[in-house]
């Protein structure tokens, strides 16, 4: 009997492909399950809230609007996004309000990066790393008059630091009357005090917020705004004195203050006096005569010599 013959190269193949076949969906499931982990326990782990980003990229000086803007819910909540009062919520927060920076496209729009504090406002109280809390300082703005003569020349912007100058009228000081039967107390030796200007650096690293002409708008603190505006109701006199950008100093003032008396006493300036005076100038001593020029002698000519001609 004759045995019918069968190629075994056919059922190879069929077996090598599906090999592949099962190898491929082994790979598949196994990716499939290692990316439903993954994204299972990402979300059990990662907490995300909801801020505004900035839907295009946003120079500084822009007022906010709508289209600016996109909400977003899938923000995710760390050290930065979980800062009370620093993260917008919703677009109301912002729109109409000023950037103090450039934002790029996707950026977090907090509320520090804004110039201003409240709708339509030109500037912010707060930096953008101070926030309001139980021991911080309570910050305000307080506005001073300073002629352009005595602010740089008129030179000052918002965001530059300066030094401030108080000059104040000081009125005579008046004698103190002694009560009956008390002992009056002994005057200062040589000492005769009158009514003149005094000046002396008062406040230091004092951050410019505002400025309209004259009239600048700085940052200060409760008790300093309270100082500033009653010598301003006093008659006081303010100069601001530009700082340099990386000088953080506040330097030890205790034995500075100008008057004119300490400035002729240091500089030893004169008095001036009445004229005439009693008894008369002293004579200034006479001019010396010009020397005239020797003339010019013709050329080949000898020019005696001095001693020659006293001899002659």
């Amino acid at each position: 009997m004759e045995m019918e013959y069968k190629n075994p190269s056919r059922r190879g193949r069929w077996v090598i492909l599906l090999g592949l076949v099962l190898a491929v969906g082994a790979a598949a499931g196994s990716f499939y399950l290692i990316s439903t982990a993954q994204q299972q326990a990402g979300h059990g782990t990662l907490q995300v809230t909801t801020a505004v980003v900035a839907a295009r990229p946003l120079p500084a000086k822009t007022t906010l609007a709508a289209s600016d803007l996109v909400v977003r819910s899938d923000i995710p909540l760390d050290a930065t996004t979980s800062i009370p009062g620093v993260v917008a919520t919703s677009t109301d927060q912002l729109v109409g309000r000023i950037l103090g920076v450039d934002v790029a496209q996707g950026q977090l729009v907090t509320l520090n990066l804004l110039t201003s504090t409240s709708v339509g406002g030109q500037f912010s109280l707060l930096g953008p790393n101070e926030t309001v809390a139980p021991n911080s300082d309570a910050w305000r703005a307080v506005s001073i008059t300073v002629a352009d003569d005595r602010a740089v020349g008129g030179m000052l912007a918002a965001g530059m630091t300066v030094d401030v100058l108080m000059s104040l009228a000081i009125p005579p000081i008046p004698s103190a009357a002694p009560s009956p039967g008390a002992t009056p107390a002994p005057a200062a030796s040589g000492v005769a005090y009158v009514a003149g200007l005094s000046t002396k650096v008062t406040y230091q690293k004092m951050t410019i917020l505002a400025r309209q002409g004259t009239y600048y708008i700085l940052k200060a603190t409760l008790p300093v705004a309270e100082e500033i505006t009653q010598a301003s109701l006093d008659g006081a006199m303010f100069t601001l004195l530009l700082r340099p950008d990386k000088d953080a100093r506040i330097l030890d003032v205790s034995k500075l203050g100008a008057t004119t008396s300490r400035i002729l006493q240091r500089y030893g300036l004169l008095i001036p006096q009445a004229y005439p005076v009693a008894g008369g100038f002293p004579s200034n001593p006479p001019i010396p005569a010009i020397t005239p020029p020797p003339s010019p002698s013709p050329a080949g000519s000898a020019v005696p010599s001095p001693a020659a001609s006293a001899g002659g």
